[in-house]
């Protein structure tokens, strides 16, 4: 007879093996659960993505559909994003925000302050940058002057019946023959004056700039805005070892200068006649003077067309207060400059009208860069941040931010721009003592190298369009503040202008030298509208509120 407790450990052993049995396969069918769930997540993910890259897809070919003209400079800027940033992930080693901000993630919209769908049909429409695109065009044609907004809708209508109704064109150029240009600001600032001529004659103005690069490589209409690009054939009919003025198939209609007296009215009527009588399909016009009093006066001539009774004035390097509206309607960033711009705003924390803005132009030739270092620093770029010139600029700029201060106290956020890397990154890197004890640190791009100047003439062949994107991500910036602090030159005050011009100062003197705030600098002059008009035609409805 056998021993009863064998038995029974016989019965132990034979449950034990059963339950680590049941074990396992419960643990294993877990883990099957897992790898099961986590591929499926994975394909979701995946098939998300093919989704999102076959819409953006489908929107770029429906672009270029339309503007085949645009497809290799806007195939190179995707290629150059790629190869800068590829290039730069050694040198942006020591500055973590730099290589952020090279990368080009997939869109993610900036969501600034207001509901944008209020003003949008399209529920589902979401713009990457909350200050520029479709959503802002009805807003800001509502407050133009009738003129200009009948001839928007007209520049439409002409548009979507291209080829069929005899359209003629009238292209504003900058070629990579016709000397000087001038930069971004310099070229965009008499745009009022263009869209009044153009409505004149009328013509459907188009904007043809071959140096250093094409304006469609960082900007593009909204949609329901004005698309001043010019139709594809454009670009086999000018000859760019030619300045514009000496083009063969397209003439060149200068619009000042053209009488003794240097009288804008005259001149401009005249051109305007022989325009309307003129045939060919393309024609285009240049200011022969872009100084600043010559741009000025132009200015004030669109002034008189806009306003009732009386305008503001324009003085030195202003842009008319209908700037911000003006642009809002004709352009937006392309997407990978709205990604850039939309990754810098949210890493800096700054939101739509929540924030201040301060641009110094560093490299300008006067004091303190000229008497230190020569003037050809200003385009070419090469200023050496050190010993006199540090210490000067450092002064003007902390200056600055004080001038911005003042201008709001309430706001704490200041983002600092400049023509300098090591300016910019010595003022985001210390703080600025303002009143009472109180200091502020100013925020900004640690960049690791010069911005570019659009104006260099000399080494403009050797940049891709990618290197310029600098300059429009602080100026598109800047036009989300709700106020901002600048010194001279065009840049700073198209920034201020982009933000509405309503809340401003200006921080230096036409030498360079820096002025204290407050100050009267930006203050306006009621003009009244007296002056010689186009044709005496009174068009003019927009009541200034004093």
């Amino acid at each position: 007879m056998g021993n009863p407790l064998t038995g029974d450990r016989r019965s132990a052993s034979l449950n034990d093996y059963m339950l680590l049995f049941l074990i396992t396969l419960a643990v294993t069918y877990i883990f099957q659960q897992y790898v099961f769930l986590k591929y499926l997540l994975a394909s979701d993910q995946q098939q998300q993505q093919q989704q999102q890259q076959q819409y953006h897809s489908s929107q770029r070919n429906s672009f270029f559909r339309t503007h085949p003209s645009s497809f290799n400079n806007h195939r190179l800027v995707h290629n150059n994003a790629k190869i800068l940033s590829n290039a730069t992930n050694a040198a942006t080693a020591s500055h973590p925000a730099q290589k952020q901000e090279q990368e080009l993630l997939p869109p993610r919209p900036y969501r600034g302050a207001g509901d944008l769908t209020l003003e949008q049909d399209d529920p589902s429409y979401h713009p990457l940058v909350s200050m520029y695109g479709a959503h802002r065009v009805k807003k800001s044609m509502s407050k133009l002057p009738q003129w200009l907004q009948h001839y928007i809708t007209w520049h439409r209508q002409q548009r979507s019946m291209d080829g069929n109704n005899g359209t003629k064109y009238v292209i504003l150029t900058c070629m990579p023959k016709d000397g000087f240009c001038g930069g971004l600001s310099d070229r965009l600032r008499p745009l009022p004056l263009f869209l009044l001529f153009a409505s004149m004659v009328p013509r459907v103005i188009c904007i043809y700039y071959l140096h250093p690069q094409q304006l469609e490589n960082f900007l593009q209409p909204p949609l329901n805005g004005l698309d001043w690009r010019c139709p594809l054939e454009v670009s086999t009919l000018f000859d760019e070892s030619k300045e514009t003025a000496r083009q063969e198939i397209i003439s060149s209609y200068n619009i000042d200068r053209c009488n003794a007296e240097n009288n804008i009215v005259p001149c401009m009527e005249t051109k305007i006649n022989n325009m309307r009588r003129d045939e060919r399909k393309y024609l285009s016009i240049k200011l022969v003077s872009n100084d600043v009093q010559s741009i000025n006066k132009a200015l004030s001539l669109f002034q008189r067309h806009s306003y009732v009774d009386k305008m503001p004035s324009v003085d030195n390097w202003d842009f008319v207060d209908l700037t911000g509206d003006i642009f809002r309607v004709m352009f937006e960033p392309i997407q990978p400059l709205a990604i850039r711009i939309n990754q810098t705003m949210e890493r800096l924390g700054l939101v739509e009208n929540q924030y201040s803005s301060v641009h110094t132009r560093c490299r300008y030739p006067v004091y303190p860069v000229a008497r230190h270092q020569g003037k050809t620093v200003d385009k070419g770029g090469g200023m050496k941040f050190v010993n006199k010139t540090k210490d000067a600029l450092v002064e003007i700029m902390q200056n600055a931010v004080k001038c911005a201060h003042l201008l709001d106290q309430n706001i704490s956020t200041i983002f600092f721009a400049s023509d300098h890397d090591e300016a910019t990154r010595y003022m985001i890197s210390n703080l600025v003592q303002v009143e009472n004890g109180k200091s502020i640190q100013p925020v900004g791009i640690d960049r690791i190298e010069e911005p570019l100047h659009m104006g260099n003439l000399e080494d403009s062949h050797h940049h891709e369009a990618m290197e310029y994107f600098s300059i429009f991500e602080d100026l598109l910036i800047m036009g989300g503040s709700k106020c901002v602090s600048h010194g001279v030159g065009s840049f700073g005050s198209f920034g201020a202008a982009l933000a509405g011009n309503s809340c401003r100062a200006i921080h230096r003197k036409f030498t360079g030298s820096l002025v204290e705030c407050p100050n009267d600098r930006t203050e306006r002059r009621w003009v009244p509208v007296t002056n010689e008009l186009l044709f005496e035609n009174r068009t003019g409805d927009i009541v200034l509120q004093y």
